[in-house]
């Protein structure tokens, strides 16, 4: 190969293996993630690997890089350490395409290597955007439908007793208001013990910058939703029988509802009623998280007591209350499987 190639060959593997090494180095100290940061040593060592240094470092010539002195906007400003992440993992692909072209001059198997290693770094990077994936604690899961108390009140309230999730149901609203109201309650979840759940819109739970969406089974389909979504966001389904429940384990969600268990407060049309026993068949058949949902009160917690439910959903035992924050913190205390 000449200078010019050998020059170009250098600067892209040295942006591929620095931009690898600093998410390595993210993961070592600060996710404290092993197994991710092993994965990304051994491609950096991989890569590192294809090319002889001496012709590469005779090659170099930093001072007369007509591109140095280039600098974008964005490219000292990085806004947190997610998004050191995406940035180098960009500058990794970017490099890997093209020392890929550039070895199909001479040397199509490394170059098919290259391909070969870009792609991997696709699924790595997916892999951590999965890591970063809000996690739905147990306990109460409180859904929120235009309570007496307004949105924002009950939704301080939650992140006080640190309710796990929230779910924001506007079903008789417009598109703006929904919105309106799911941007407000961003403003008051985030940072906060408590998740911001969408039900049905997952526009709305991407432009609002929601922690995850609740599907129906007449909604968009959950493998849509994650394409949608992406692998940041926490994504649930309604079940209504066992045979959903066995179909959900194969689709790409976080948890389930089953239910209602009980007859519920809040539906004209409502689903058959499960009862206790299905519910409980319900968490024995699913790997998944499951959240009970439907008529379910502080009472009704005692039919409950036994099975393993990972949440339950509540809407009318909390927004009726007299105490709406002393009833979600006896809910939230009675509730879930907790380590």
């Amino acid at each position: 190969m000449n200078r010019e190639v050998l020059r170009l060959i250098d600067a892209n593997l040295n942006r591929v293996t620095e931009g690898l090494r600093v998410v390595e180095d993210v993961f070592r100290y600060v996710r404290n993630d092993a197994p991710m940061q092993q994965r990304l040593k051994r491609m950096r060592h991989r890569i590192s690997a294809q090319a002889d240094p001496a012709p590469l470092v005779s090659s170099r010539d930093a001072a007369g890089d007509v591109g140095f002195a280039a600098k974008g906007s964005l490219e000292n400003r990085r806004s947190s350490i997610r998004d050191v992440i995406r940035s180098n993992m960009k500058r990794a692909q970017e490099g890997l395409r093209v020392l890929e072209e550039l070895m199909k001059i001479d040397s199509p198997d490394r170059a098919a290597l290259m391909k070969e290693l870009r792609y991997e770094c696709y699924q790595l990077e997916r892999d951590m955007e999965r890591a970063y994936r809000p996690v739905l604690g147990p306990g109460l899961y409180l859904i929120l439908t235009q309570p007496r108390a307004g949105y924002e009140a009950l939704a301080r309230m939650a992140v006080a007793e640190k309710i796990p999730a929230i779910q924001l149901r506007c079903k008789n609203e417009s598109s703006e208001a929904f919105l309106m109201t799911a941007r407000a309650l961003r403003d008051i979840t985030a940072g906060t013990d408590t998740l911001l759940i969408i039900n049905d819109r997952v526009d709305i739970a991407m432009i609002s910058g929601a922690d995850g969406i609740h599907l129906g089974q007449d909604d968009i389909p959950p493998r849509e939703a994650r394409e949608l979504a992406g692998e940041k966001m926490l994504i649930g389904l309604s079940t209504h029988n066992l045979e959903q429940v066995e179909r959900a384990q194969d689709e790409p969600v976080d948890y389930i509802g089953f239910g209602p268990v009980f007859p519920p407060f809040s539906k004209t049309d409502p689903d058959p009623v499960t009862g206790v026993e299905a519910l409980g068949r319900a968490v024995a058949l699913s790997g998944l998280p499951v959240a009970a949902i439907g008529g379910i009160t502080r009472a009704r917690l005692e039919d409950l007591a036994g099975i393993p439910c990972h949440n339950v959903a509540c809407i009318h035992a909390v927004a009726n209350a007299p105490d709406p924050a002393q009833e979600m913190r006896a809910i939230h205390a009675r509730t879930g499987v907790r380590s």
